[in-house]
């Protein structure tokens, strides 16, 4: 069973003039992005949202935001396998940023692992990224 793929924003510029072919194109690519993935992964990424911006200096970078601290932790145990996916089937994309957006109310709670308050539009300023670059090796092997 196919999870529900969560938002793809933080576009910096759409690819496309109409919005809604950007859109769909930046779907399908998840899609099948997640499809490639193994079960156990797909079920993580369930939780997470995506997007792809130009990092400061210019590198397209694809972001995985995780709901959770445990979350993001359990992604970058896999990243050599993320990364692996990205090169295969997203060309140009330099580098993988895995991030955990805190809930909202992060300075009133302290969640437990694995707890995430959906509710939430999450607390941008206090969201943490790791980015894990991409090899030229990584983007031509396929």
């Amino acid at each position: 069973m196919k999870a529900d793929i969560k938002k793809f924003d933080m576009l910096s510029q759409p690819i496309f003039d109409d919005r809604s072919l950007s859109e769909s194109f930046y779907k399908a690519l998840l899609e099948r992005f997640y499809d490639s993935l193994h079960q156990s992964t797909q079920s993580l990424l369930g939780e997470c949202s995506f997007g792809m911006a130009p990092s400061p200096t210019g590198v397209k970078t694809f972001f995985i935001v995780a709901p959770t601290v445990l979350a993001g932790e359990q992604l970058i145990g896999i990243i050599d396998t993320i990364r692996d996916r990205v090169a295969a089937l997203m060309g140009g994309v330099g580098q993988v940023a895995i991030c955990i957006n805190p809930p909202k109310d992060v300075a009133q709670t302290s969640p437990t692992p694995g707890e995430c308050d959906r509710s939430s539009d999450g607390h941008p300023e206090y969201m943490m990224c790791k980015i894990f670059p991409i090899s030229r090796e990584e983007s031509t092997s396929d």
